[in-house]
């Protein structure tokens, strides 16, 4: 399993942060198919992101009341995709406002 945290800048504007990691996403060629939120997380948003038809599945999660982004990817749902695609929405996202 992968989890990276995303240490977004103090100043970011935590009502824009779910439309920045949507835009982002598409952005890097990801399809979203899967927005709901985690029972363990209240107020959370949790997404699934996928590469077309490549293996993996790329989950982020938006924890507002803690100001929480992570990256997570399940051990089962690996792909060769992934560990790049992370490295620079992480970047991305630590730029954002």
């Amino acid at each position: 399993m992968l989890e990276v945290e995303v240490r977004l800048a103090s100043r970011v504007n935590p009502a824009s942060v779910c439309r920045t990691v949507e835009r982002l996403c598409r952005r890097e060629g990801l399809t979203l198919t899967a927005k709901t939120t985690l029972a363990k997380y209240p107020g959370s948003v949790h997404w699934h992101f996928k590469m077309g038809k490549k293996p993996g599945t790329l989950e982020v999660t938006w924890w507002r009341p803690e100001g929480r982004l992570w990256f997570k990817v399940a051990g089962n749902r690996t792909g060769a995709w992934i560990e790049d695609t992370v490295a620079q929405l992480k970047s991305q996202l630590q730029r954002s406002r």
